[in-house]
């Protein structure tokens, strides 16, 4: 590999500890996605605060496995593979998931929000997670093919002056090989995404974001980036029809070529427009809901009987 491509690998790996929080008007995935669902969602969340804090285990359990995971990667591509595979992940997992709990359990008046039994359940899915990647690790994670550039790596790109997308990539990783660079992001399922998950363009419009922003934040060709969800499955089926389903891991690459990128960029476009004036405000107005059976399932202002629209 020449020097040049080994100083762009270095260049993404450095990056996390180099760049500082600007101080400009951030706008993330999370920002974009619940303004694409409800507008109106979007504004009572975002601009006037009235969310309650919504803990939940299935998050405790998705940060304490992307640690977990991001940790051994490390320890494998910037240290030794034995090493890796010598880790106790399950013991590092439990550390992880306690650690991740106190922290949410101090958000939520520190009051508990699930139970024993609960948690022990969730890190036994996690601990058949981590074994079935140990024992394929040749498959997802070759250490003589890829080349670990980057955990958790920091986006921030121009949107328009005042105002910047941020987004944390899970993985980056180099194929010096075929000269292709991997985006991955990494999420925890019960039983792993089904076809209306993957069409859903929202969903996807973030990691095609990322690829975007990384493209133009490190100065690499745009065509030689692929994207992939790494999606970690902690139910499967014992006796499955097919083979696939026994899998602990789904991996789903979206289609991500000059159409698709351009939609996920008209969705940040709209928002930007629609809801931050040129200094980089939010702008107070009357925004429309869009009610729906399935949003408003998960909506916390349905409960709260502030958006008059809801699908009770």
């Amino acid at each position: 590999m020449s020097k040049k491509l080994k100083g762009k690998v270095k260049e993404v790996w450095e990056s996390k500890i180099k760049q500082k929080p600007s101080e400009n008007k951030h706008i993330s995935y999370s920002q974009l996605s619940s303004f694409a669902t409800c507008q109106r969602q979007w504004y009572l969340t975002y601009v006037k605060n009235l969310a309650p804090y919504q803990p939940s285990i299935h998050a405790v359990f998705g940060t304490a496995m992307h640690e977990t995971i991001q940790t051994w990667l490390e320890t494998m591509y910037h240290g030794k593979v034995k090493d890796a595979m010598d880790m106790n992940l399950d013991q590092l997992l439990y550390d992880k998931m306690i650690s991740s709990y106190k922290t949410t359990k101090v958000l939520n008046s520190h009051q508990h929000f699930s139970t024993p039994e609960e948690l022990n359940q969730f890190w036994i899915d996690g601990k058949h997670i981590l074994n079935y990647l140990k024992k394929k690790r040749g498959t997802y994670f070759s250490s003589k093919t890829m080349m670990l550039a980057g955990v958790e790596t920091l986006l921030y790109q121009n949107l328009r002056p005042g105002v910047q997308f941020k987004g944390f990539i899970d993985l980056v990783f180099y194929h010096p090989t075929v000269d292709r660079w991997t985006i991955m992001d990494i999420k925890t399922s019960t039983s792993g995404w089904r076809d209306e998950a993957k069409k859903d363009t929202k969903k996807i419009a973030q990691i095609l974001l990322y690829k975007k922003f990384f493209a133009e934040q490190f100065d690499i060709d745009i065509e030689k980036i692929d994207v992939e969800y790494f999606i970690l499955k902690r139910r499967v089926p014992k006796d499955a029809e097919y083979p696939a389903m026994e899998r602990r891991v789904q991996t789903f690459t979206p289609p991500s070529g000059k159409i698709k990128i351009g939609q996920a960029v008209s969705l940040m476009e709209n928002f930007v427009q629609t809801a931050v004036d040129m200094e980089g405000n939010y702008i107070e107005k009357e925004y429309p809901t869009n009610p729906s059976k399935w949003g408003c399932n998960f909506c916390a202002f349905k409960e709260m009987r502030i958006c008059p629209d809801a699908v009770l």
